[in-house]
């Protein structure tokens, strides 16, 4: 889907049933030394509580994973500036999550695709409104059980991997 049409949002849904997410997390977060801290339990706008692993690294690079279900992995967020050495690399070491179904070279040239899509939507929109504080979204990808969204915002970008979420 291009940035010019309007993903909508349903309900969190699992990636893979019996997906937990842990080992790749692990993974991650020993590849890029992200402090993953124990799962919590947060309530939604809907009244309804999910749980959620946070964790944090070095330069802000920061990641959260969400399960609806409580146990079945359902949303992944990678977040990492826009300056620093290594951060592009974190996110595109996000779209190797290891879920059954997802094309990882499709995942990857997509997020190259989004990362020139969205420096360029955020550049013009920065010098129409002058305000550097400005926030833009690519288009979705769709692969296997999940979708993937990039933000960009002042010096920050956000890789969202939802589990059916985005349609």
């Amino acid at each position: 889907m291009t940035s010019d049409k309007q993903a909508t949002l349903s309900p969190g849904r699992t990636m893979a049933t019996g997906y937990t997410g842990n080992d790749f997390l692990t993974g991650l977060a020993k590849d890029w030394k992200v402090r993953l801290e124990k799962p919590v339990e947060q309530e939604m706008p809907d009244g309804k509580m999910r749980t959620y692993v946070h964790g944090r690294g070095k330069n802000g690079m920061t990641v959260s994973a969400g399960y609806a279900d409580h146990k079945n992995m359902s949303s992944l967020l990678c977040a990492a500036g826009t300056k620093e050495p290594g951060d592009f690399e974190f996110l595109a070491s996000c779209t190797g999550l290891d879920v059954a179904g997802i094309d990882h070279a499709k995942a990857s040239s997509w997020l190259d695709r989004a990362k020139k899509e969205t420096d360029s939507l955020y550049e013009k929109q920065v010098a129409k409104t002058g305000i550097e504080q400005e926030y833009v979204v690519s288009g979705v990808l769709v692969s296997g059980p999940v979708r993937m969204v990039l933000h960009r915002t002042y010096r920050r970008y956000s890789l969202r991997i939802l589990g059916g979420a985005a349609v």
